[in-house]
């Protein structure tokens, strides 16, 4: 079954790279995402809304492994951890506490 999000939210952005990183601006962000346990894929596009995604703008793909658990992503550094926490409530984060994206979810809730 395929599930998607459609959402807005505003914050703080910048963009980053083996560079250094812009200022941090405050911006409504678009997040949308796609993903379906029977094909074992998903994808995900970010942008500000204000220009459009011209100025921030991110986008890739998901895999889920057999147990239709999140495995990989490609196209940024680091997923939204929006996406986490929605995946997250479909039940398509491992409850392991090793995985990686457990890791993130833990740790934010620690530091929350």
């Amino acid at each position: 079954m395929k599930e998607t999000m459609d959402i807005e939210e505003t914050r703080y952005v910048c963009m980053a790279g083996s560079w250094g990183a812009t200022p941090r601006v405050e911006r409504t962000m678009r997040l949308t995402a796609s993903a379906n346990r029977e094909t074992g894929r998903g994808c995900f596009e970010v942008y500000d809304v204000e220009t459009g995604g011209d100025e921030f703008y991110g986008e890739g793909g998901m895999w889920f492994d057999d147990n239709g658990y999140l495995c990989d992503y490609d196209g940024v550094g680091s997923i939204d951890f929006s996406i986490i926490e929605w995946l997250d409530d479909l039940g398509m984060i491992d409850p392991d506490p090793s995985c990686y994206f457990r890791e993130r979810i833990n740790k934010r809730k620690v530091n929350a």
